[in-house]
């Protein structure tokens, strides 16, 4: 005898085969109606879609080791933000990031990633990284 993978009771028939949420279990007969009887898919199928999906990954932004971060940052970025007349949450609304979050890098307790200044950058048309030189 086995066991229903489903709710756990003794099956004294055979167990039915469903498919469930990408996997075929062995159930009773109450809990076969959660799922689809396995010989009406084909094996194919089955196949295809338990495969993971892939996931498309965003272009990274890199930079060398001679572009940094500008030092008053946090000013160039509240200076952007007032002269439009918005408040952190409704800045934080357009470029979809958290007011706290915009709040700290404004205060210059926290600085942005790349990926959240080139953000800034795009949306108030302003420069936050700079050339270094190398000194050579």
């Amino acid at each position: 005898m086995t066991s229903c993978e489903i709710c756990g009771i003794q099956i004294i028939d055979n167990p039915i085969r469903v498919y469930v949420e990408g996997n075929v279990l062995r159930v009773c007969r109450n809990c076969s109606k959660r799922g689809k009887p396995s010989n009406e898919l084909q094996k194919n199928q089955i196949r295809v879609s338990a495969r993971p999906k892939k996931i498309a990954m965003p272009n990274k932004i890199t930079f060398n080791d001679s572009t940094i971060l500008v030092d008053n940052f946090s000013e160039v970025i509240r200076k952007s933000r007032m002269k439009q007349g918005l408040t952190h949450e409704q800045l934080g609304l357009i470029i979809k990031e958290r007011a706290s979050l915009l709040r700290k890098i404004e205060s210059g307790s926290l600085k942005p990633d790349d990926e959240l200044a080139k953000k800034l950058e795009r949306y108030f048309r302003i420069n936050l990284y700079t050339e270094v030189d190398s000194g050579e």
